[in-house]
């Protein structure tokens, strides 16, 4: 028996991020890559730019415009409790204590997602107003903006790595669905919060 994990605005909210990301990380890297100049090609760079605006405003529309249970996901992944700290000390156990819908590695991997949206999107800002800053301030930017790419792709890279081992998770972020007999092993609160 298969069991809804996450609705169409949950993915929706999850791939026009992934998508727009994986676009942005293209396009960054070939300006980085560029020999023409600093600021790269000047097509690709207004590409890269005006992408950036999807990656901050769909997201935030699907949350605002979305369903209520995206919005309680969110709101679960935002809630720490020591149960996440003990699932972190629990690691490498067979069986880890779930408290919810989403584990703690879950959670850490959407607040540091959220801290380099963040920093993503403020220094390239400044880059992208460069104008209106001084000359050593845009280029602190620059090398803020290139590192947090940098840890976002490394961020990217496990957490593709992690849905790819538990291909469960994927099918359930993908079709929406998931088996009910994974889900009780996996995260037996959230089925028994779920059939309430």
């Amino acid at each position: 028996m298969r069991i809804l994990r996450f609705d169409i605005s949950a993915r929706g909210l999850h791939w026009s991020h992934a998508v727009i990301f994986i676009w942005l990380l293209i396009t960054g890297t070939v300006l980085f890559f560029t020999p023409k100049s600093l600021l790269g090609d000047p097509l690709i760079k207004m590409v890269h730019l005006y992408a950036s605006l999807p990656f901050i405003l769909l997201p935030t529309m699907i949350y605002v415009f979305g369903s209520a249970c995206t919005r309680d996901d969110v709101k679960e992944l935002m809630d720490w409790t020591r149960d996440d700290l003990r699932w972190f000390l629990e690691f490498l156990k067979k069986n880890k204590n779930v408290k919810g819908k989403f584990n703690a590695g879950q959670k850490a991997n959407f607040l540091l997602t959220l801290l380099l949206i963040a920093g993503l999107s403020l220094s390239g800002l400044v880059v992208w107003m460069k104008s209106m800053f001084s000359r050593s301030f845009v280029e602190l930017n620059f090398i803020l903006h290139d590192s947090f790419a940098v840890l976002s792709l490394l961020l990217l890279t496990g957490h593709i790595v992690f849905a790819l081992y538990y291909s469960e998770s994927l099918r359930g972020i993908v079709y929406g669905e998931v088996e009910a007999g994974w889900a009780e092993v996996h995260y037996p609160n959230w089925i028994e919060q779920k059939s309430r």
